[in-house]
């Protein structure tokens, strides 16, 4: 396919990692790709590692799989949310599982291995979470961007050049998805990188008298 035929879209939750989110975002936009930010909600701001907004355009339920070229999973601590949530568990295996393009940098690989994706394949991730990824089956290879059929993982930041390359080479070597398009985007997106507040993190309650706790971000006045 050529770019400007690929739907890509790209997770996120709170305390995502800058680069990781927003240089695919950007760089795929670039190209003319249709790229879209989902999240668990579109109400919500989050924020990331150092209180960076960002807004989800769709939410998983949103999202027609047949209508996605590619999945692209930023690292930060967002995957430790990402992986609670069942619905996005279920995209990621889905996605898998039809073939597309997974692709997962730094500790994205906590969700892949709740999803249950990287038995018996090559994989990377930071080496912080490592031993999470060898435990749920992967191939560990300490490589910059390693490429396992529709998987594609990468470590750090530093990587992002090669983890995008590997992204639009595979993208170049696939058909377009057949299904019709993703819902209309707003213009501009809600996944604007523009930066009018810094996102402040904060925590409440999963429900009255719980001990368990949500993070949710508020943009700061």
């Amino acid at each position: 396919m050529q770019l400007t035929e690929a739907r890509v879209i790209v997770l996120v939750e709170n305390l995502y990692q800058e680069l990781e989110l927003w240089y695919p975002v950007l760089r795929f936009r670039e190209e003319g790709a249709d790229v879209r930010v989902v999240g668990p909600s579109v109400d919500e701001v989050y924020a990331s590692k150092l209180g960076y907004p960002a807004r989800a355009d769709l939410t998983v339920a949103d999202v027609d799989l047949d209508s996605v070229d590619a999945v692209i999973i930023p690292g930060g601590f967002s995957p430790e949310y990402l992986r609670r949530n069942p619905d996005m568990v279920k995209l990621v295996r889905d996605a898998d599982a039809k073939g597309l393009l997974v692709a997962a940098i730094c500790h994205a690989g906590w969700l892949l291995a709740t999803a249950g994706i990287v038995k018996d394949r090559d994989a990377t991730c930071v080496i912080t979470i490592k031993d999470d990824v060898i435990n749920a089956g992967a191939r560990y290879v300490d490589e910059p961007v390693v490429i396992d059929g529709n998987l594609i993982t990468s470590r750090l930041p530093n990587d992002l050049p090669e983890f995008c390359a590997a992204i639009k080479d595979a993208l170049l070597a696939r058909d377009p998805a057949k299904a019709s398009a993703l819902p209309a985007a707003a213009d501009p997106p809600a996944s604007s990188p523009a930066y009018n507040a810094t996102a402040i993190l904060k925590n409440r309650a999963a429900g009255p008298g719980s001990a368990n706790y949500r993070a949710y971000a508020v943009l700061e006045n």
